[in-house]
């Protein structure tokens, strides 16, 4: 479930959105092993050859093998795996400069925003440029004097930390947003998952395996 937090309260986008059917490699038959070869032992009076024996035993070792090479496959990726956490916050009532400052420490580009507690909304580096004078070397030389509550996207779309990325990769392009931030239960925050975290897992384990 998706949900808009705003001035006017929360509202609901609705459920994950529908994705095309995902196609899933055909099941492998696996011919059953008599219990006999697992035994080591014949119930029968006919005697197996150790030739049967044998290629019965490999059969079952290669059945082994790709059951196991199946298991490794991932399942859909759920976002709480590539998500970011503990989130750095920013209060409303902080400057832009208190913003910059703690984006530049934490490396990030999104902070959501916080006011007694709850989330009111989101601020992103590209809201503050503009807004910031900085240096060849990165140094912030001058910042208008606003705090983070005039500039911030009071608008903030969330999700829970089981949705997988299919869902929240359909949401930040119909939406047009860079960062999804995650709620728990009790509607705190508890990771926020942007384009760049998509990419990156696409990236460093390349295709996204999606089966089911």
């Amino acid at each position: 479930m998706f949900i808009v937090y705003a001035p006017e309260g929360r509202s609901f986008i609705g459920r994950k959105p529908k994705v095309p059917p995902l196609k899933v490699d055909p099941l492998i038959p696996i011919n059953p092993i008599e219990k006999d070869v697992l035994d080591g032992r014949d119930s029968s009076s006919e005697i197996t050859s150790s030739a049967q024996t044998h290629q019965k035993t490999e059969s079952a070792v290669h059945a082994y093998e790709v059951t196991q090479e199946d298991k490794r496959r991932r399942v859909i990726v759920k976002v709480v795996e590539i998500m970011s956490a503990p989130v750095v916050l920013v209060s409303d009532e902080n400057s832009l400069e208190e913003a910059w400052l703690l984006m530049q420490e934490h490396k990030v580009s999104y902070l959501p925003v916080i006011k007694a507690g709850i989330l009111v909304g989101l601020c992103s580096q590209a809201d503050l440029l503009g807004r910031v004078i900085v240096n060849k070397d990165g140094v912030l030389e001058g910042v208008k004097q606003e705090t983070v509550a005039e500039v911030m996207h009071s608008q903030v779309v969330t999700t829970s930390s089981d949705t997988d990325i299919r869902h929240i990769a359909q949401v930040l392009s119909d939406y047009d947003i860079g960062a999804l931030v995650i709620m728990s239960e009790f509607h705190e925050v508890v990771g926020i998952v942007t384009e760049g975290d998509l990419v990156k897992r696409l990236a460093n384990d390349p295709p996204v395996e999606l089966y089911v």
